[in-house]
Order: C-alpha cells, then sequence, then structure tokens
C-alpha cells in the first residue's frame, strides 16, 4: 500500500532531524577543546552565595610559569625557583603571606655525591597540609620526638599520598643512612596555612619561628616548640603498592583507590579510574555541592568536561589531559555530558573538604543532581 505524501514528507522530516542531532552530538564531542591558558591562581570559594551558580576553574600546569618567573602572577616562590602556585583560598591572596594554596613542585635529580650535613633540626607547621606524588621519589625523615636525631627515613615514590597533621615533625634528621632520591622529584602540595615553620631546639634552646614574609609570629601563634603538648604522626600511604583498585560505591563503572576519608573533619581523597569509552549514568550527567569545595588533579590520559553557567545552560565541552587542575568550587555544576567521556581512560586525583577549604565542618554532604 502507498504511503500518503504527508506521512512520507514527516518520516523524512523526523529522520533528517535525528540525524541533525547526531551529527551535532558527535560534533560537541569530538570538536572539545582544551580551556583557556590561566597564569595566574585559581582563586577559591569559602561560602557561595545563595541562587548564585560559580564555575569551574582550570590550569594547565605543565605550561603554566614557575613562581617569581616571567609570566608569574607570583612576586616570590613560596617553596623554591621550581614552585608553581596553581590554586589559592581567598584568604589573603594576592599577599605576600596568603593562606591556603596548591603548589606544583618539580625538584630536579641530584648531579654530586656529596650527603647532606648532619646536624639538622626537625619541624612543624600549625596548619593541615597534603601532597601527591606525581613522578620519582624523595626521602623523607619522620621522627616522632624533637629530641630523636635519627627519625624514620620514608621513601615516598610516585603514587605516595601525604596527610600532615598540625604539629607533625618532619626533616632534620643526622643521617640518611645512605638513602638519597634517584629521579626528578614531582608533586603537589596544599598547605591550608600561611607556610611558616617552627623549627625545634636542641639541648634545651628555644625553637625558630620561620614566616614566609621574614617576619616574627603573627598574634596567637607560639614560636617555641616546648609549648607544644603533644606532637602528632602523619598518614602516609602508597596508592601502588599499598591498596587496589575498587568499583566506585556511587558511580557505576568508575574505579577508585580511597587514600584518606576523614568524616569528622570534612576531608576526603581518592585517586578516580574511568576505562576508555565510559559512558556516565544520565543521574550523573551534571551534578554539584551547595557547600563542598573539591580540587581534581589529572595524573594520566584525557576526559572531556562540561561546563555549564547555570542549570538551564546547555553547556559545552572541554578537554583536559594530563597536568591539569580543575577546581569545583560550591554551587558549581560538574558535567560528563552525553557519549563517551574519554577515548582513552583517565586517572585523577580528587580531594573535597566538606565546606572551605580547611580540615573541619564535616560530615561532606551527599552530592546533588540537577534536575
Amino acid at each position: 500500500m502507498n504511503k500518503p505524501n504527508s506521512w512520507r514528507r514527516s518520516w523524512l522530516a523526523v529522520a533528517v532531524a535525528a540525524v541533525l542531532s547526531s551529527a551535532a552530538l558527535a560534533s560537541t564531542q569530538q570538536d572539545a577543546t582544551p580551556p583557556p591558558a590561566n597564569t595566574k591562581p585559581v582563586i577559591g570559594i569559602l561560602e557561595a552565595k545563595p541562587n548564585t551558580w560559580n564555575q569551574l576553574g582550570f590550569v594547565n600546569v605543565r605550561e603554566y610559569p614557575f613562581d617569581a618567573q616571567p609570566g608569574s602572577a607570583l612576586k616570590k616562590p613560596p617553596l623554591g625557583p621550581t614552585s608553581k602556585t596553581i590554586f589559592q583560598s581567598p584568604e589573603a591572596a594576592g599577599t605576600d603571606l596568603p593562606v591556603g594554596q596548591l603548589i606544583h613542585l618539580e625538584y630536579q635529580p641530584t648531579f654530586n655525591m656529596n650527603m647532606q650535613k648532619p646536624g639538622g633540626v626537625p619541624h612543624y607547621h600549625e596548619f593541615y597540609e597534603w601532597g601527591y606524588t606525581l613522578k620519582g621519589d624523595s626521602i623523607m625523615p619522620e621522627p616522632v620526638s624533637p629530641d630523636q636525631r635519627n627519625g624514620m627515613l620514608y621513601r615516598k615514590k610516585e603514587g605516595g599520598w601525604l596527610s600532615r597533621p598540625p604539629y607533625s615533625l618532619h626533616g632534620g634528621s643526622w643521617l640518611t643512612g645512605g638513602m638519597r632520591n634517584q629521579l626528578p622529584y614531582n608533586l603537589i602540595i596544599f598547605e591550608e596555612g600561611d607556610g611558616h615553620v617552627i623549627n625545634v631546639g636542641r639541648n634545651g634552646e628555644a625553637g625558630v619561628y620561620r614566616g614566609r614574609d621574614g617576619k616574627g609570629p603573627p598574634p596567637g601563634t607560639v614560636g617555641d616548640y616546648r609549648q607544644v603538648k603533644q606532637f602528632s604522626r602523619p598518614w602516609l600511604l602508597d596508592s601502588v603498592r599499598d591498596v587496589e583498585w575498587e568499583e566506585d560505591p556511587q558511580v557505576p563503572g568508575r574505579f577508585v583507590k580511597w587514600l584518606d576519608d576523614a568524616t569528622a573533619d570534612g576531608f576526603r581523597s581518592q585517586l578516580v579510574k574511568i576505562p576508555p569509552g565510559w559512558t556516565a549514568p544520565p543521574e550523573w550527567q551534571r551534578t554539584y555541592f551547595e557547600n563542598a569545595n573539591r580540587l581534581r588533579y589529572m595524573v594520566w590520559g584525557e576526559m572531556k568536561v562540561w561546563q555549564f553557567k547555570d542549570p538551564k545552560d546547555a553547556g559545552k565541552a572541554v578537554k583536559v589531559s594530563e597536568d591539569y587542575f580543575i577546581y569545583q568550587p560550591p554551587r558549581s555544576i560538574w558535567g560528563y555530558g552525553p557519549g563517551s567521556v574519554s577515548e582513552r581512560g583517565a586517572i585523577w586525583l580528587e580531594v573535597t573538604y566538606a565546606k572551605g577549604l580547611k580540615h573541619g565542618g564535616g560530615p561532606i554532604e551527599e552530592v546533588k543532581r540537577v534536575q
């Protein structure tokens, strides 16, 4: 039976629309380009404004300038000439003594056979810090007492995770037991405070406060180790040796490695892995937090991330690869979009704060979905 011309025209219109829609989706998926270049630290948001939507922040760390070098926004390198300060808390950001910053470091290999001079002393901070080793290795002295001259020597290698609470002693071992780093050492480290250190003394001598601004302790800070009632210990984990990939209990098809999960402190860190061709389930394509801050660092691979101005925005995909930093502030939409997220697969470090950019204020809220 011959179909009416009107039916054939209607069917043809539907078919053409479907083809155009598929072509548009394929074009969007394939034409995702890297985010615009960024040469200044991304500034965090401690508390979101009601009814206001924030945006994701991106840094291509490989193309980012070294601190205090041409093109850098910082006048002084906080941790030496190979530091790249890629993110800062808004607390005192832009000053000589910022509070809270994520720094990428590239320590070069040693080109001599000289061992370090003996007689150093350990130090500590009065704030939390955490770090992850991207490549290489480093020897870290970890004493348990200010009177200990030869603390435990820990070799932190690729995949090494560190959570260091306030008053955790480190550095200053007299001897290294012949241990020294073997390869260039690349890492990221986040300091929740202003970067000051307090050295312990010897034979009853007072400790020495060292601030990055060259000044003495600010009001309320005691720069003498003898006043500390209890020193703490860090959490050190070799994510390559000590833990295995597990199925993500939240997002189907992903895998995770648990690094640190402090419920009361509102702090969580994981490695996340997606396989080649992974497609996000519909309910996970657009999610956000009301209060939580989430920091991601691409360890390997590539993936498409969708940016949304607000829940009504259709969104735009950008492509990120190894050594990209991605910041998701509160009330910003994290999106995977439809279709394949990654051709090769991807692995990234994911750190979440329940509120603000310091330990405390937990637990972390449940993620919300854009309806």
